[in-house]
């Protein structure tokens, strides 16, 4: 389970993105820089890296860039783990 705590802080990525994995989902957060801050996240499965991974198995949303968007975003994290389970397992490397 993916845990806010274990998340970057806001001011992290007010300077770069974040990337991590779990359990054969990899995932990205980063700040979108326009008139009202949002929180971007994506998730899609290993061993591609963002840019190659294809464009069908990529799953894209954004929040607000706050405390409460980061929580938002670990619990959406969690529930595209569970929703998309047998893709990440078979994609364990």
């Amino acid at each position: 389970m993916i845990e806010r705590k274990t998340l970057m802080s806001l001011g992290f990525l007010e300077k770069q993105n974040l990337t991590g994995s779990y359990q054969g989902m990899r995932y990205l957060l980063k700040k979108q820089k326009e008139e009202t801050a949002r929180l971007i996240v994506m998730v899609w499965p290993q061993p591609y890296c963002s840019d190659v991974a294809p464009e069908e198995l990529r799953q894209t949303t954004d929040f607000d860039f706050s405390e409460e968007g980061m929580q938002a975003a670990a619990q959406w994290l969690n529930e595209q783990y569970e929703a998309r389970k047998e893709i990440w397992e078979n994609a364990k490397l």
